[in-house]
């Protein structure tokens, strides 16, 4: 046979043929499927979709290189692919929770949770895991290990399929609001607004997952604005349409399924005032209503927290005439018109600085140094409105200010 003939030939069979004669090993390699996830409690920090993979891999390797022990594998149930920090066996229940509350004290995870899997998918709290116990020379039969429940922990949103590009059109978002010092969660509330027009739009809880709502403007802006009592206000700006491309500043995040916003809050400092709109009072009276005891905790907790913090109270009327006051009796009931009240006639500066006294009253019997709390009674001096205005009644109020 000429060589010209074996090469036309040759030119004839298929390459695939020729491939399998000369064996498998010279295919090329199929599209890997990505591996499903171990057995085992896994912290977990973010979700993808299954077709996210390179996606997953690369915020994996990006928490590698920042020093984490990171992995990715697929939940096969519903076909999500998770990023974990770190995995743990069936009875190492209270480990993984304790690494997942280590985990949420940094602001980038502060929605990590547990999941617990089992043959590659995510199986329920309290469904029995059979554990082979091995010991030597000891044929210990097996034993069920059922994890309990924890409840103080934030809910995880449902887990839905992601659409592109993502925006809080089509993605929930996360508001998480911490303590800047420590990364303490803050229970705050967040002002929705409408950046053009600065129209409120709602106001909602922090540390938990939501939908905003669409401004319905060109820009498309909004303007959220994060308030926990204590802490100064933390602002922040963020496009409707646009929520990928904001995630360029350094408190906005896209974690799969969800964008997370970080708002962490400062203390307030020396010469910064709010005022304790929630802290009510009877009508001529220097006696507080039961729903202010809310507001006065998170000023007890504030005081506790920060023991070298000194305040001052300063009390408010809504004109400047004189009247009847009510002071609480000698049973000290700071939230009730009891029978041993006392009743006198005093002037409105005597009035506003009778109800800063009984804040400070009950903040002593609750073990505050008393030498922390000044007292000033401003009377009808600095009115916020207008005497015939439908707010007028909030001109009666104490004001809190930092002095030290």
């Amino acid at each position: 046979m000429s060589k010209n003939y074996w090469l036309y030939s040759m030119k004839r069979i298929p390459i695939l043929a020729i491939l399998i004669a000369l064996g498998t090993n010279w295919l090329p390699a199929a599209a890997s499927e990505v591996t499903p996830i171990a057995n085992g409690y896994h912290v977990v920090v973010a979700t993808f979709s299954d077709k996210q993979e390179k996606e997953a891999r690369l915020y994996s390797e990006s928490l590698n290189k920042k020093g984490f022990q990171s992995g990715y594998g697929l939940e096969k149930g519903k076909h999500f692919i998770y990023v974990f920090l770190q995995t743990f066996d069936f009875d190492n229940y209270t480990a993984a929770v304790k690494a997942m509350t280590d985990a949420r004290q940094k602001p980038e995870f502060a929605t990590a949770w547990v999941v617990k899997i089992k043959d590659g998918r995510e199986i329920k709290e309290g469904e029995p895991v059979v554990l082979e116990e091995v010991k030597k020379n000891d044929a210990s039969p097996a034993r069920e290990l059922t994890a309990s429940l924890v409840t103080e922990y934030i809910d995880n949103p449902p887990m839905t399929p992601i659409t592109r590009p993502q925006h809080l059109g089509n993605t929930p978002v996360f508001l998480s609001v911490f303590r800047n010092r420590d990364n303490k969660i803050i229970a705050a509330e967040v002002k929705v607004f409408d950046a053009e027009k600065s129209k409120l739009l709602t106001t909602v809880k922090s540390n938990c997952y939501l939908n905003l709502p669409d401004p319905r403007t060109k820009s498309g802006r909004l303007s959220l604005v994060a308030s926990a009592f204590g802490y100064g206000d933390l602002k922040m700006e963020i496009g409707y349409y646009t929520t990928e491309q904001d995630t360029i500043q350094q408190n906005v995040t896209l974690f799969g399924s969800y964008f997370q916003l970080i708002f962490p809050l400062q203390k307030m400092d020396k010469g910064q005032e709010v005022t304790l709109s929630k802290v009510a009072f009877f009508n001529d009276a220097a006696i507080m209503t039961p729903s202010s005891t809310d507001q006065l905790q998170a000023l007890l907790e504030m005081l506790q927290e920060n023991p070298s913090t000194k305040i001052r109270l300063n009390g408010y009327t809504n004109s400047n005439g004189r009247g009847k006051i009510v002071y609480a009796g000698p049973s000290k009931n700071f939230f009730a018109l009891s029978a041993d009240r006392i009743e006198k006639t005093g002037s409105a500066k005597e009035l506003s600085a009778a109800r800063a006294q009984v804040i400070k009253d009950w903040l002593v019997s609750q073990g505050i140094a008393e030498a922390r709390i000044e007292v000033e009674g401003w009377g009808g001096t600095k009115q916020l409105y207008d005497k015939n205005s439908p707010n007028a009644r909030k001109n009666a109020r104490v004001e809190l200010e930092v002095t030290q």
